[in-house]
Order: structure tokens, then C-alpha cells, then sequence
């Protein structure tokens, strides 16, 4: 009888396993760009632009929460957080259209 109980068990499990697994693949599928999404807009996060900086390999996340505007620097190798700063809109616009150039180089605006 125990058996049977267990057996039983192992039945509906797998029963349900196949019923979720054959949903999933018949479903469509949200992407893993609008699940990010959806996941920063939960928690009032909006990506303002993200650009490569080839002098220091890394890429530059620029990102609003409510009224603060922040730049995040991720080491591009790694992916390890190397610097995250409050800026303003101003500024990551300005860093978005290339309108500041890269920190250290001669006519640096962003210092």
C-alpha cells in the first residue's frame, strides 16, 4: 500500500511536470530584455541609455529612480560593479550624445 501511495505521488508529479513543461512550450514566451524591463519598472527603475567606454572597458549604465539620475560603470570582462554615481539629466544627455567627452582627456568637460 505504501507503494501504491508513492507510485501515486510519482504519477501526479510527473503528470503536472509534463502538463506545465508542454504549456510552456506551446505558450509564447516573453523576452529577456522585456523581463528585465518589467522587472526595473517594479521598483521604479528606468534605463535612460547605456554606451561603451572603449578607453576603460567598461560599459556605462545611465538609470532613473524617481527624480535621482545615476550613472552605474560596469567592468565589461567581469561585469562587477566598478562605480555608480548620482548625475544629472543634464549631464547623462550630455554623455549620451557625446557631447562630453571620456574622463582624463584633454578637454574633459565632466570633471
Amino acid at each position: 500500500m505504501k507503494n501504491l501511495i508513492v507510485h501515486g505521488a510519482l504519477f501526479v508529479t510527473l503528470g503536472l511536470t509534463t502538463l506545465a513543461s508542454y504549456a510552456a512550450t506551446d505558450a509564447k514566451l516573453i523576452t529577456e530584455q522585456d523581463a528585465i524591463t518589467a522587472a526595473l519598472a517594479e521598483v521604479g527603475v528606468e534605463v535612460l541609455g547605456i554606451r561603451f567606454d572603449e578607453p576603460d572597458t567598461q560599459w556605462d549604465v545611465f538609470v532613473r529612480q524617481g527624480d535621482k539620475a545615476f550613472e552605474i560603470e560596469v567592468d565589461a570582462k567581469s561585469g562587477k560593479i566598478i562605480a555608480a554615481e548620482e548625475e544629472t539629466l543634464a549631464e547623462i544627455q550630455a554623455e549620451l550624445s557625446g557631447d562630453l567627452s571620456h574622463e582624463g582627456v584633454e578637454g574633459d568637460v565632466d570633471k
